[in-house]
This record gives structure tokens, C-alpha cells and sequence, in this order.
């Protein structure tokens, strides 16, 4: 007892000691308007190499924004680290209750509830960057404190052409737990991955617990990371075929049903206590720009200003993007349904192994 009342009693006085929003330099600046190169001619009197925690669960997912950095900005060193967000989250907070720094310059992560507390105890550089206008304004901080980067998804039916022919994946929820795909999927534990229990808890409220029950007799493998998904089924041998747990990978491809999914926004802020001030700011800058958010055509894009084949992602039939955010915020209502779900499958076996590929 007296342990904890000494930890409450730390975290009341870190509490405070933080500086209210208001009074934080800087507060809701005025919109970036130095071109990338101007920004970069400041930064490179920066020291050091510019921290980024990049949320994922494979270290590919990392590697593109690395190379295409080091391209573009070759004199400002990018350690760009990729991990589950949870962690890094995780790793942040506990750094800055012991330092009070975030040891780190920026993080861009999917546990999209922290940047809201982040924001409310000083702990975020407010910036807005270039094409601050042209960003969604429903899923930016107003004061710009943080910025949506890109979007993702889970739902969309990833499968092995090799396997599954296309006109045979199942169209709906309901068609999970057909005969036919027993022994056939395999899935993120909902319990494990916030975004994946967020898509569970659309799934059950519109078909009801006895889906889930139904699912839990489908000999479903369960596995932690949103990648293993998409390795396992294009694993050489595998007899997994389907997952709605993952993004197509390799040789696979994937589809979206007729029933609702889920979309967010995956986040970015610059953390207030950065060495690197105008780094970060180049690095936000230049992931909002026309260069970078070029690469996700195709996908649903955070600015409303550039065209992408899939079109508007509020014409698409999901969730909306706020509503993963307000579940994320309730963090009653997510323990909730992490428990309802460790009930019946028991909690998530196995490692997350950031290094994967198929066999």
C-alpha cells in the first residue's frame, strides 16, 4: 500500500509540474510556409540524428520512409524506429516520468488516444505544418499539437490467390463461420491490438456474441501482430488461406465485403521537449507533402486536395475515421471488450516478431 500511495503520489507531482497548453510557447502557431528546402537549410544546423517512433509490427513497413528520406534529405540522419505502438507508448511515458523528455523527437503511432492527454499535459510542440489547410480538419488538433500522416485499415479480406479464388471469399461477416472455412483463417488477436478489437466490436454488435462463438469453433489460429496474418498465409505449405486481420503482402491480395470496416488515421506529433525543433518540423512537413503522400495512391489519403484512385474515404461505407478515436479515448469501454474477448481465447500467445517473412 504504501508503494502505491508513493507512485500516485509521483505521478500527481509530475502532473503538475507540467506546463498548461496555453502558456506552452508557441501555442496554435501560424501555418508553416517555408518550402521543404528552406526548412532543411535551417535543420542542418541541428546536431544529432533526428528519433522517430513509427508504430508497425514489421520493420518493412519502416524502410521506405528511410530510404525515401535519405534520398531527399542525405545530411540529417533518420533513426526511425518501428515497433507496436503500445510499446512505444509504452517506453515514452515511462521515459518521461523518469526525465521528463519522451527520448525521442516524434512519434507517429496508432494508439491515437494518447495525443489528446499528450496535448492536455504540455507534452507536445504544436506545429502546423505545410498543407495544414488542405488536411481534414475533422481528424487534425485545431491548435495543431497533431496531424493525421496517412490511413489504414482493417477489413479489407486478404487471402492467397494461389488457394482461394476470388469470386470464393466470403462477401460478409456472417460467411465466416460457414463449414467451409474451418481449419482456413487465421487472425490478430483482438486483444492484443486495439484497432483489431475496435473492428471485433463492430463485427459483434451488428451479427452478435453467437458470431464470435460460432468463429471460436472455426480452428481459427490466432496469432500476435498484424503482420504474422499476411506471412502465415503466404507461408509455403500453409493451409491458411483468409484473414481480415492484415494488409496484403507479397503475392496476396485482398478485397473489401459488403459489411462495415474500419479506418483511422494514423497519428503524428512532435514531442515539446525535441533538441531538433526545425528536423521535426521538416520531417512532419515533408510526410504531408505532395512527394510523399503520392506513394499511397490507391489508398485513402489524409488531404482532401489530392486525388487518389480509391477516391474520398468519407464516401467509403466504414466507420468513420473519428469514431476508432473515441472508442480508443474510453479506455473503460476498450478494457471491456479486451476482456469479453480474453474470456473465451485466453490472453495473446506468442512473441511479436518484428522480422518476418514467408517460408
Amino acid at each position: 500500500m504504501k508503494s502505491a500511495i508513493s507512485l500516485w503520489g509521483f505521478l500527481g507531482l509530475a502532473a503538475a509540474a507540467l506546463p498548461e497548453w496555453n502558456s506552452f510557447p508557441g501555442h496554435s502557431p501560424a501555418i508553416e510556409n517555408r518550402s521543404l528546402d528552406q526548412i532543411y537549410a535551417t535543420a542542418k544546423k541541428e546536431h544529432g540524428s533526428l528519433v522517430v517512433l513509427w508504430g508497425g509490427d514489421a520493420v518493412s513497413q519502416g524502410q521506405s520512409t528511410i530510404d525515401a528520406w535519405k534520398a531527399r534529405f542525405p545530411d540529417i540522419e533518420l533513426n526511425l524506429t518501428v515497433d507496436v505502438s503500445k510499446y512505444h507508448d509504452s517506453r515514452v511515458n515511462r521515459q518521461f516520468q523518469r526525465t521528463g523528455s519522451a527520448g525521442a523527437d516524434i512519434a507517429v503511432l496508432q494508439t491515437v488516444h494518447d495525443y489528446p492527454r499528450w496535448k492536455k499535459e504540455g507534452r507536445l510542440y504544436p506545429y502546423k505544418p505545410a498543407h495544414w489547410e488542405d488536411i481534414w480538419s475533422t481528424i487534425r488538433d485545431p491548435d495543431g499539437a497533431f496531424v493525421p500522416t496517412f490511413i489504414y485499415n482493417f477489413g479489407s479480406l486478404v487471402y492467397n490467390p494461389k488457394l482461394l479464388k476470388k469470386s470464393n471469399v466470403p462477401s460478409t461477416w456472417e460467411e465466416f463461420t460457414r463449414p467451409e472455412w474451418k481449419s482456413k483463417l487465421v487472425l490478430t488477436y483482438p486483444n492484443d491490438d486495439d484497432a483489431v478489437l475496435y473492428l471485433f466490436s463492430i463485427i459483434i454488435n451488428q451479427y452478435g456474441w453467437e458470431w464470435f462463438d460460432a468463429l471460436l469453433q472455426q480452428d481459427v489460429k490466432w496469432v500476435r501482430g498484424t503482420g504474422e496474418p499476411a506471412a502465415e498465409i503466404e507461408r509455403r505449405n500453409s493451409t491458411r488461406s483468409l484473414s481480415f486481420t492484415t494488409s496484403a503482402e507479397g503475392n496476396l491480395s485482398n478485397i473489401d465485403p459488403k459489411d462495415t470496416i474500419m479506418y483511422w488515421p494514423q497519428t503524428g506529433a512532435i514531442f515539446a521537449s525535441t533538441p531538433r525543433p526545425e528536423s521535426a518540423k521538416l520531417f512532419m512537413s515533408w510526410l504531408l507533402s505532395d512527394d510523399y503522400q503520392k506513394t499511397f495512391n490507391g489508398s485513402y489519403l489524409v488531404r482532401k486536395d489530392l486525388s487518389s484512385t480509391a477516391g474520398s474515404v468519407w464516401d467509403h461505407p466504414s466507420t468513420s475515421l473519428t469514431q476508432f478515436s473515441t472508442f480508443m479515448e474510453n479506455r473503460e469501454t476498450v478494457e471491456w471488450w479486451k476482456l469479453q474477448i480474453e474470456t473465451s481465447l485466453g490472453a495473446a500467445q506468442g512473441d511479436i516478431s518484428l522480422l518476418r517473412g514467408a517460408e
